[in-house]
């Protein structure tokens, strides 16, 4: 073989093999945007499933404690809405928490405090809820809940979602099942809080 043929082969050879290993790829460019398109899609999607999970309690609430068979001191604004960059917000007395995880199937839900919370910066805390009823609710509401918030805080999501919940019931809630303590109740206000 002549080496100008051999060089001719040898370069196409590069070329076919270096056609080969570009079919497919996609400009950087073009790849980052793809990715941050996919991420606020994702993030969109993540804010309504929070809030559209939350619907059966979704609103503003009065809150009061339970211990030895009834439920008082309904004093405490307890507020699950959207907040105005579309996340779930949790908001009782003067807390602000985000909603970052629902389990309808088990009624719970997880919130986060900020960082620059005083007791548990950036710590995780699970919330239990029961089913919403028409009657035995105090005051005249036109509806309630009983919710318990599970402790400690935790100090990673993942602690927070495996938590073993075995020893909390809401069998008896106006007397024990949370954490050795009755319940929490939650009072219907407003389907539309206006201030949290």
């Amino acid at each position: 073989m002549k080496p100008t043929f051999q060089l001719t082969i040898a370069i196409l050879a590069i070329t076919f093999f270096t056609a080969c290993a570009e079919a497919g790829k996609v400009n950087e460019s073009e790849a980052n945007n793809n990715l941050f398109t996919g991420l606020i899609i994702g993030q969109q999607q993540g804010k309504s499933s929070v809030i559209d999970s939350l619907a059966e309690i979704r609103g503003y609430w009065k809150g009061g404690f339970c211990s030895g068979g009834s439920c008082t001191s309904f004093t405490s604004n307890v507020s699950i809405v959207q907040d105005p960059s579309g996340f779930g917000i949790w908001a009782s007395g003067n807390s602000y928490l985000r909603i970052i995880a629902v389990d309808t199937v088990n009624r719970t839900f997880i919130y986060q405090y900020l960082p620059t919370d005083a007791w548990s910066p950036n710590k995780y805390t699970k919330v239990i809820w029961t089913e919403p009823k028409t009657v035995g609710c105090e005051n005249s509401a036109s509806k309630c809940f009983y919710y318990c918030t599970v402790f400690p805080n935790f100090a990673t999501l993942a602690e927070a979602e495996n938590v073993n919940l075995s020893t909390y019931s809401s069998a008896d809630p106006t007397r024990t099942g949370c954490g050795g303590f009755g319940w929490s109740k939650a009072l219907f206000v407003s389907s539309n809080p206006t201030n949290w």
